[in-house]
Parts: structure tokens; sequence; C-alpha cells
């Protein structure tokens, strides 16, 4: 076998595996987001991650202050901005789990499904 077909094969398994993936974090996203418990996440989610966005905006101002010697208005305006976003998008991102934690193990199990194939196919067991 040279380099050339082990590359294209390599690409092959490759763009399967990650075929795989996404078909299982799609179809684990359809499935969470119409359950009945989970209809409303993202709003939800939103809505619960305005106080670490507070919390970030004040520990950024806070941080801005104090790095900037020259403009500390600059630096307030900054550091809460910067802190803020990184305070809602933390909260937004934990209040989201569910989902998150649906779609990775969907994806797990249909890549692991597609390497055992793969290693079948290189690896053939014969039983007789």
């Amino acid at each position: 076998m040279n380099i050339k077909d082990t590359v294209k094969e390599n690409f092959a398994y490759s763009k399967e595996l990650l075929e795989a993936g996404i078909k299982g974090a799609n179809s684990a996203r359809k499935e969470v987001l119409h359950a009945e418990e989970t209809a409303d996440l993202f709003t939800s989610a939103a809505q619960d991650s305005w106080q670490p966005a507070v919390f970030g905006l004040l520990a950024g101002a806070i941080c801005g202050v104090l790095a900037d010697d020259r403009r500390p208005m600059r630096g307030v305006a900054a550091g809460g901005l910067f802190g803020a976003m990184l305070g809602f998008v933390g909260g937004f991102a934990w209040n989201t789990r569910p989902l998150t934690s649906a779609m990775a193990h969907n994806a797990g199990k249909r890549i692991n499904k597609v390497r055992d194939d793969h290693w079948l196919s290189k690896n053939p067991i014969n039983y007789g």
C-alpha cells in the first residue's frame, strides 16, 4: 500500500468519524429540545445568566481600574464589558449543560461505533 492510498483511506475514515459525531450531536439536540421538560431551555438559561454577568461586570470593572493607571475609566469600561461577557457566557454554558452533555454523549457513542466497525474491517474475527 502506498502513501497516496493510505492518505485517501485515512481521509475517508476521518470524514466518516466527523459525520458520525455531527449526526449524533444533532439527533441528541433534537431529542433534548423537543422533550417536554427542556422545551424552554435557552430562554431560561438566558434569563438565569444575568447574575453571573453582573458579577463579571463588577469584577472586570475592579480589575480594569487596577490595571490601567493613566485612564481608569477606559479600564473600567473595557474590564466591565469583558467581565460581563465572560460571566454571561459562563452562566449560559452552565445552564445549558443538559443539552451539551447529551450531545457529547450521543456523538461519542456514534463515533465509537464507527471506530469499532473500522477496527473489525481491519482485523476480521474468524469464529470457525
